[in-house]
């Protein structure tokens, strides 16, 4: 018993000087650059280029791609490419229908995912702590976004009613500002959280609402500008080198 206790004793020790001796080691190691991925979530929020259509977007899913490389001490350039999709919240489009003199419950809304990719490039800062590395990103590029899809349907004086708005595609300028914490779990590869603020100033041409009712057709001009805000956060590996 006595031999046990003590070959565990020394196993303990042993292992957890092979540790320390580990962190110390990769906590001297500076790493000049590193290229990451990145899986999470996607919470819509405000927009610096003007009032958006935040409320009627839902969570959603994100994936991120970077390359960053320290040009000096601390200064250095990253890459990001972006791609989320966000979900558009039912309940707030049924309650755009209140001003048609319908009630609401009789409404049965549709409506697909809403997308964002986004191609930027722009300054980072980097700070060694230990085996932390912690980034901070400024960038600016380019975005294409996808506008979703959205139906809604009832009946109105037993005739059928319908007011539809398509799908479109458009480009535009895109910003973001991000923090990146890599953990060293060796030589090159590491475990890292990351949050991401995404905005760019949309704009959509003839971007318009099909009301049919019957067999009449009208159609309701929308507003052009729709400017988006997403907050990424999520986590994954970056190799670093």
């Amino acid at each position: 018993m006595k031999r046990l206790l003590f070959s565990l004793i020394v196993t303990a020790l042993v292992t957890g000087s092979a540790h320390a001796q580990q962190s110390f080691i990769l906590s001297l190691l500076k790493h000049k650059g590193f290229v990451s991925t990145t899986a999470g979530y996607s919470i819509p929020t405000l927009s610096p280029f003007g009032k958006n259509n935040e409320k009627m977007m839902g969570y959603g899913k994100s994936a991120q791609a970077s390359v960053g490389y320290r040009l000096g001490r601390h200064l250095g350039v990253v890459t990001t490419y972006s791609y989320t999709t966000n979900t558009i919240r039912k309940d707030v489009l049924l309650a755009s229908t209140t001003t048609t003199g319908v009630e609401i419950n009789t409404w049965e809304a549709r409506a697909s995912d809403c997308s964002l990719q986004t191609l930027m490039v722009g300054p980072m800062l980097t700070f060694n702590l230990g085996r932390f590395m912690l980034d901070a990103q400024l960038t600016g590029g380019y975005s294409l976004a996808t506008s979703p899809r959205t139906e809604l349907h009832t009946e109105f004086a037993q005739l059928p009613l319908s007011m539809i708005t398509p799908s479109q595609n458009t480009e535009a300028i895109a910003a973001g500002a991000g923090l990146m914490l890599h953990y060293k779990l060796n030589r090159w590869l590491a475990a890292q959280a990351s949050a991401h603020y995404i905005t760019a100033d949309l704009k959509y041409e003839n971007l318009a609402k099909e009301v049919t009712i019957g067999k009449q057709h009208t159609t309701e001009v929308l507003p052009s500008s729709q400017p988006v805000g997403l907050l990424n956060v999520g986590g994954g590996l970056s190799i670093l080198f």
